[in-house]
C-alpha cells in the first residue's frame, strides 16, 4: 500500500495541498489503503490527546503557581474548565440580564 501511495501522483499533490488529517481522513472515506489509513490515523490520535493534555498541564501551572497556591482544587478546576473550553461566552447578553447598581 505504501508503494503504491507514493507511486500516484495525484495523492501526492492532494498530500501537498490539504493537511495531514484531512488527507488521511479522506483517504478513510474513499476505503483506498485500509491498513496505512488505520495506522496514521492511530498515530495522529496520540499526538492531539498528548497535546492537550500538556497544554492543560501547562495551564495548571500558570494558574495554581507559589503566590496563588491557596486556590482550592474545585476553584482551580473552575478555572481550567473555562481556559480550556472553545465556548464563547455572550457577554452583552450575561451583562444584560443584571441590573446595574446605580452611584449613590
Amino acid at each position: 500500500e505504501l508503494i503504491e501511495l507514493q507511486c500516484d501522483d495525484g495523492l501526492r499533490g492532494k498530500f501537498r495541498i490539504t493537511t495531514p488529517l484531512q488527507f488521511w481522513s479522506s483517504l478513510a472515506a474513499s476505503g483506498t489503503f485500509p491498513a496505512l489509513v488505520s495506522g496514521a490515523l492511530r498515530i495522529a490520535s496520540l499526538f492531539g490527546s498528548t497535546y492537550a493534555c500538556e497544554q492543560l498541564f501547562s495551564k495548571m501551572k500558570t494558574t495554581k503557581s507559589k503566590t496563588r497556591s491557596e486556590l482550592s482544587d474545585q476553584r482551580l478546576t473552575d478555572v481550567l474548565l473555562l481556559s480550556s473550553t472553545k465556548i464563547e461566552p455572550n457577554l452583552d447578553d450575561l451583562c444584560g440580564r443584571h441590573q446595574h447598581q446605580s452611584s449613590h
